[in-house]
């Protein structure tokens, strides 16, 4: 992902909701991803597939608030 907006996720500030162009992207950058991101113990931003349950609505309202998608 090319991460383009970032913020602390509300159900633990050292996690961060990420939206940006989605790694299958065709160079359009038309595709776009959100990401839950964690950070391993040397600060770097973890890999991961699962997104928590929780933590849905704030990604929903960043996706929105950023033009992302609407209702």
């Amino acid at each position: 992902m090319e991460v383009e907006h970032k913020e602390h996720a509300k159900i633990d500030p050292n996690c961060e909701i990420r939206l940006g162009v989605a790694s299958w992207d065709d160079g359009s950058k038309t595709s776009k991803s959100v990401k839950y991101t964690w950070f391993d113990k040397n600060g770097k931003a973890a890999r991961g597939g699962e997104f928590p349950v929780e933590a849905l609505p704030q990604a929903l309202d960043f996706a929105i608030r950023k033009g992302y998608i609407s209702l």
